[in-house]
């Protein structure tokens, strides 16, 4: 798609979908309103996205929807052949004004993982040692939820302690942690929730390229530019509790390790003045790690926090951008380019432009 071409004819509908089967669709919204329809991305975001959709019908007369139904945002190129699902999501909040003789709703739709956040669990969770990620991922999944969820492309670990939730425990909070630093869980524009292998943004190969000097794309407002090296830690400290035996009696300890900057780097003590530190619990393999363990891992969560600092914000036409892409990016009045994650898109179709937040990786 040349998505500088501004002659395309874009159709946007706005589907009912059954609550527990995204593949089941209800029906289309009526009276649907362009100027009342955003998409909100958010990488960092734990629902991930979110959306405002508006309709404007007769006093009287149905929108459509039917109550505790999901709505799905499908943008369509019928010249090209080309059609995307933007969104499938539960709807949140309805809002309602009825004057002069119209009902104008507004309905806020949230990813379909915001539908864990305030899942609490009513019994105990335990996983045993050696028990496998997708194992339980997907038992949790078919069990505690009524959602569709695909693990195409995800990796799989085992654990090597016990770990056990306790009753009340949030059910977005434990399948974040089981899958924290394996894999990321995330949704598709059909509304199943997808858990794929995490790479770090910096250790992945750009897929796009954003030009800040090509003026038929980027930029039709000015592009900002936010410095945050200073946020990067000078030290890191991991703990973890280990079992010792001694006179037949086991006991637990809590031990760390360790890493500092080193003195000519810009997070060091002695460069800033200061110390910025983080500090993590291990998530290593071992059962009980030695200290010198615990410096290695120290030493990688050091080097992982390391932030070059750089972000933009630019607005730009629609180009099918999306949050968690990594590009390569060419900023304004530079020739050279560097490496961004997409860490936010606000998509406005009624204008077709999209709002970006950009990190450097």
């Amino acid at each position: 798609m040349d998505w500088t071409n501004t002659n395309y004819g874009y159709d946007i509908t706005v589907s009912v979908v059954h609550q527990t089967n995204v593949d089941n669709v209800l029906g289309l919204l009526n009276g649907v309103q362009n100027s009342g329809i955003t998409i909100s991305e958010n990488y960092e975001s734990d629902s991930r996205v979110q959306a405002k959709v508006s309709t404007y019908v007769k006093e009287g007369e149905s929108d459509g929807y039917v109550d505790n139904a999901r709505l799905r945002i499908t943008l369509s190129i019928p010249s090209e052949e080309w059609s995307e699902e933007l969104v499938t999501g539960y709807v949140s909040d309805i809002s309602e004004t009825i004057e002069h003789g119209y009902t104008k709703r507004a309905y806020t739709i949230e990813g379909t993982i915001w539908g864990l956040l305030d899942h609490k669990i009513k019994d105990p969770i335990t996983i045993g040692k050696g028990a496998k990620l997708l194992d339980i991922w997907t038992n949790l999944m078919s069990t505690q939820t009524k959602m569709q969820y695909s693990t195409a492309g995800a990796q799989d670990h085992s654990y090597s302690n016990t770990i056990l939730y306790e009753p009340g425990s949030t059910l977005s909070t434990v399948l974040f942690e089981l899958s924290e630093g394996y894999d990321r869980m995330d949704v598709d524009g059909h509304g199943r929730v997808t858990l794929i292998k995490y790479t770090a943004p910096s250790n992945q190969t750009p897929s796009i390229v954003i030009d800040a000097h090509d003026l038929r794309g980027l930029t039709v407002a000015p592009i900002n530019k936010t410095y945050k090296k200073w946020e990067s830690p000078g030290r890191a400290v991991v703990t973890a509790t280990i079992s010792k035996e001694e006179n037949g009696k086991t006991t637990q300890e809590v031990i760390a390790g360790s890493y500092d900057a080193p003195a000519t780097d810009d997070t060091s003590i002695e460069v800033r003045g200061y110390l910025r530190a983080r500090s993590d619990s291990y998530t290593g393999t071992s059962e009980n790690p030695s200290k010198s363990e615990l410096d290695t891992a120290a030493k990688k969560n050091w080097e992982t926090a390391q932030d070059k600092g750089n972000e933009w914000t630019a607005s730009s036409v629609f180009k099918d951008y999306h949050a968690g892409t990594v590009a390569t990016f060419i900023p304004m009045g530079e020739s050279s380019s560097c490496k961004v994650l997409i860490k936010s898109v606000t998509t406005n179709l009624s204008e077709f432009t999209q709002e970006l937040s950009m990190k450097e990786v």
